[in-house]
Order: C-alpha cells, then sequence, then structure tokens
C-alpha cells in the first residue's frame, strides 16, 4: 500500500512539472552598447494596470526571464530600463504564450526598437508597427534621453524639444494609420487606435481626427463593445462629464458576488465615490484612512469604491486588501463612470449630498486627507453671508464667490477700511503638507483694476508654508484699497495653469 502511495505521489508531482513546463515561455535577451549591471524589469500588463513580475541584471549583454503564461494563454508584457539615464522613458512590448521562446536583440539603449523574435502571431503583428517606423521612433527615443540632460534647462529649451517630439509623433500616427488601412482589425490593431484616440482627446493639436474616425468605422460592432472598443468610443465621443452641482452619473454596478446596484440604491446619506486601481499606490495608502472615516460616519456616509481594474485583478485586490465598505465595479475599466465623472487620475473622489446631488470633487491623497475633508465638507458649520460696519470700515463675512479653481483656499472675511484691504484666508490641505501663495497675488475689481499685495500676516508669500497636524491654517493678505464703488473682486495669482482663481467674491448681499 505504501509503493502505490508513493508511487501515486510520484506520478502527480510528475504530471504537475510537466503540465507547469507546457505553460512556461522563456524571454532570453542579448544586446550591445548596454553596461553590465543595467537592471532590466519585466512587467505584466493587466487592463491598465502594470505590475512587476520578474527583474534580471544585464551581464555580458544578456538576460533571461522564465515565466508560466496566464489562464488565458497570452501574456500582454513590458520589458524596461527604469532609473537609468541612458535609456528613454520608454518600454518594449512583449507577447508571449505557453512554449513560447522569445530572443530580443539590440545594438544600443534604444529599448522600444528592440528586435523581439518570436512565434507569437500577436508579437508580429505589433512589430510591423515598430518596423514601419523604425526610423522616426529612433529619433523620438533620442530626445527621449536629451530630455532627461535638460530637466534644469531653461523653459525655452525644452519647450522646443517637446515641439520636436509632438512632431515626431505625428510623422509616427500618420505611418500607423496608413498601415492600419492595410490591416485587418484585430486586438493589436484597436490597441493602436486606442492610442490615437488619446491624442484625438487630450492633443488640440492633433491634426488626425477625421483619419482616426474612419479608422474606428472599420470596427464591427462586437469590437466596439468590447473594453478597447468603449475606452475608443468614449475618447472620440466623450459622455457628458457632470461637475459639481450636477445630479450624480449613475450605471449598473456589480458586488463581487455579481449582484447588480445603483448608486440610487445609497440615496438619504452621503455618498463618498473612490475611484481607485490595485496598481495604484496612493489608493491602497488611502484604504485605512477609509475605513477609519467609515466607521466614523456610518449613520451619515456610505463609502463606495469604484475599481478601474480588470475583473480578476479586481477580485483578487478584493480579497487581499480589507474593505469593509461597498466595493463596486461596472466592469468597463475606465470607459464607463470613469468617463462620465471625468475622472483622469486616481486616486479619485466624489463627495454626493443625500439628494444624489455632487458636492465635491478631487483627486490624490495624502495621510489625513480625506478626514479632513469630511471634517470640512460634513461636519462644518454652515455659515451665511453677512455684512457689519466697524465706522467707517466694512466687515464682509463669509462672501460668497461665483466660482473658482481651488477648494485648498477659502475666502473668510473681508475688511475695506480707507487705507486697505484685508482679505483673510481658511487653507485646507494635506496635513503636514506645504502650500505656497505667490508673491505677485493681486485682487483685480470688475473694471479690471488691479490692487497690489502690501502684507501678508501668518504666511510668507513665496516660500512654503506647512501645513499642522489638523490640515487646517489661517492668514491673512492686505491689498491696496478697493474702490467704494467695487461690488466684487477676483483673487488672483496669475494666468498660469495652477494658478489659483478666486473669482466674484461679493461685497454686497
Amino acid at each position: 500500500m505504501m509503493m502505490k502511495k508513493l508511487l501515486f505521489s510520484s506520478l502527480f508531482l510528475l504530471g504537475s512539472l510537466v503540465s507547469q513546463a507546457q505553460h512556461e515561455y522563456t524571454i532570453e535577451g542579448k544586446v550591445e552598447g548596454v553596461k553590465d549591471g543595467t537592471l532590466v524589469s519585466l512587467f505584466l500588463l493587466d487592463g491598465n494596470v502594470g505590475s512587476t513580475v520578474a527583474m534580471d541584471t544585464i551581464q555580458n549583454g544578456t538576460f533571461f526571464f522564465k515565466r508560466n503564461a496566464g489562464e488565458d494563454g497570452l501574456d500582454k508584457l513590458s520589458l524596461m530600463c527604469t532609473r537609468n539615464d541612458d535609456f528613454p522613458s520608454m518600454s518594449l512590448e512583449i507577447y508571449a504564450t505557453p512554449n513560447a521562446r522569445i530572443k530580443v536583440t539590440g545594438t544600443n539603449t534604444l529599448i522600444h526598437t528592440w528586435t523581439v523574435d518570436s512565434p507569437v502571431k500577436e508579437q508580429i503583428e505589433y512589430n510591423r508597427f515598430i518596423e514601419d517606423s523604425h526610423d522616426l521612433w529612433d529619433e523620438y527615443q533620442r530626445l527621449s534621453i536629451k530630455a532627461r540632460s535638460l530637466r534644469s534647462a531653461p523653459e525655452a529649451e525644452r519647450k522646443a524639444l517637446r515641439a520636436k517630439e509632438d512632431s515626431i509623433s505625428a510623422l509616427i500616427s500618420k505611418r500607423e494609420m496608413k498601415l492600419m488601412q492595410e490591416l485587418p482589425v484585430s486586438n493589436i490593431w484597436m490597441d493602436r487606435l486606442y492610442k490615437l484616440s488619446m491624442s484625438v482627446k487630450y492633443n488640440p493639436n492633433f491634426s488626425y481626427k477625421d483619419e482616426t474616425l474612419a479608422l474606428y468605422n472599420r470596427m464591427n460592432e462586437a469590437q466596439k463593445t468590447s473594453i478597447t472598443g468603449q475606452e475608443i468610443t468614449v475618447n472620440l465621443f466623450p459622455p457628458t462629464v457632470v461637475k459639481e452641482g450636477d445630479k450624480m452619473a449613475d450605471t449598473e454596478l456589480f458586488d463581487l458576488d455579481g449582484k447588480i446596484h445603483h448608486l440610487t440604491d445609497f440615496n438619504g446619506k452621503y455618498i463618498l465615490l473612490d475611484f481607485w486601481s490595485s496598481g495604484c499606490g496612493p489608493c491602497i495608502m488611502a484604504l485605512p484612512e477609509m475605513k477609519e472615516i467609515q466607521e466614523q460616519y456610518k449613520e451619515r456616509l456610505t463609502i463606495i469604491s469604484l475599481s478601474s481594474d480588470t475583473k480578476s485583478r479586481w477580485k483578487a485586490a478584493s480579497a487581499k486588501h480589507e474593505m469593509t465598505w461597498q466595493n463596486l465595479n461596472d466592469l468597463k475599466q475606465t470607459a464607463g463612470l470613469y468617463a462620465k465623472y471625468g475622472v483622469r487620475g486616481i486616486p479619485n473622489y466624489v463627495l454626493i449630498s443625500p439628494e444624489g446631488k455632487i458636492m465635491k470633487m478631487w483627486s490624490g491623497y495624502g495621510k489625513g486627507s480625506l478626514k479632513l475633508k469630511m471634517r470640512r465638507y460634513l461636519d462644518a458649520v454652515k455659515h451665511e453671508m453677512s455684512i457689519t460696519w466697524q465706522g467707517n470700515t466694512k466687515v464682509v463675512n463669509y462672501p460668497v464667490s461665483e466660482s473658482t479653481n481651488t477648494d485648498i483656499l477659502e475666502v473668510k472675511q473681508v475688511v475695506l477700511t480707507d487705507t486697505a484691504t484685508i482679505v483673510h484666508f481658511n487653507a485646507y490641505y494635506i496635513p503636514k503638507y506645504w502650500i505656497r501663495v505667490s508673491p505677485n497675488c493681486r485682487l483685480v475689481d470688475e473694471k479690471g483694476e488691479m490692487y497690489t499685495l502690501k502684507k501678508a500676516d501668518g504666511i510668507k508669500p513665496g516660500e512654503h508654508f506647512y501645513l499642522p497636524e489638523s490640515g487646517e491654517a489661517e492668514f491673512s493678505l492686505t491689498f491696496e484699497p478697493l474702490s467704494s464703488s467695487v461690488q466684487s473682486f477676483n483673487f488672483t495669482e496669475g494666468t498660469e495653469k495652477n494658478d489659483w482663481q478666486i473669482n466674484g467674491v461679493r461685497l454686497n448681499k
């Protein structure tokens, strides 16, 4: 009996080893012109997430990887040499299937155009796109390497380099579109169209929108309704994006058991939407704080995490992280609610009123920042605008403003005298992080007249100001006196994208 058990165990082990070997693939690299000791990282791409699965160090111009293919039989991989100024900020795309023996060769550090010799049909098709624009890709990579050396160069020089990169990128797009007109629609083809659609969406100077739309029309309905197809569709035909003050956008959402939910199911309490992904470090860092918030505000608040991961990755991440709140997924990655809420970076948060109206939208996380937001928007006393007089001094408390591009600053009070205009601010930001007020900030009245900064109390303009543990602080800025006829003013730091603007601060009810 013992011999039979041993024989059975041996056969089982042998069968397992054979099965494992049948799913293995290898990637063997032989490159020239690359320093020994260079670290090579292999990333597995799953939806919008890439995770490091292996690393090797180049020795005598060689590196080697051996892996088991995933359950679907096709791994999409990215090979990178990170933290190395000799390489461009780019990668080499590799497709692998069970038993594939893949060879990578190169003669320089231009990794994106290293040669991939592989029997995998997806790789062969992908290689056609790279080979068709090999010369342009090499030039683009050289510019990418040069950009690293210009990080401290004058803005004009860096801008000129970016213009060259954009010009080459446009030429690559033109060649790829010509090739796509000749090739049948496939997953690789759709990946290229997705990148073109991103250019249509985010690059106002992209010249090939009509050509991209023509390529889009080559896809059949099944291809358009695939995840990649839906992402292409929302890039080319963006849905209406909701904003603060709008009714919340809703859709079918699935829990881990496959049960369908809607956001309206949770009306009656505040809702905090958490757009996240398992590959997002700050998203994961925020989870313990979200657990605390859920417990603290459980009678008033429902947290709903919305993952952009693929179904399998979402389930794996959910099993790893203890999420005691609603954890849902529309299974459309970035083509569903992500598009309707205009999410461009994660973590991204949306606070919704018990009536289903969007109160606040913001992105990014730092320790303590979510607690600060909840204190500010759920616990804070609501103040009404009021006006008092102290002799000839007019005091406007909690003035209403028309619009702002920041929720870091809030005008608490405006004091108007014959000699000065004193604006008192509340500041809210990540605890122990810094903010900075420009020394060039000013007030602008409705006629366009400007009033310069004269003095600051509680903050030094132009210098880092670190928020305390609470994430809340107060300071005041003193400007030239406003004319007595002024009804409202704008607070502005300047005209750059990230300059703070608080517009239409009213001085009368």
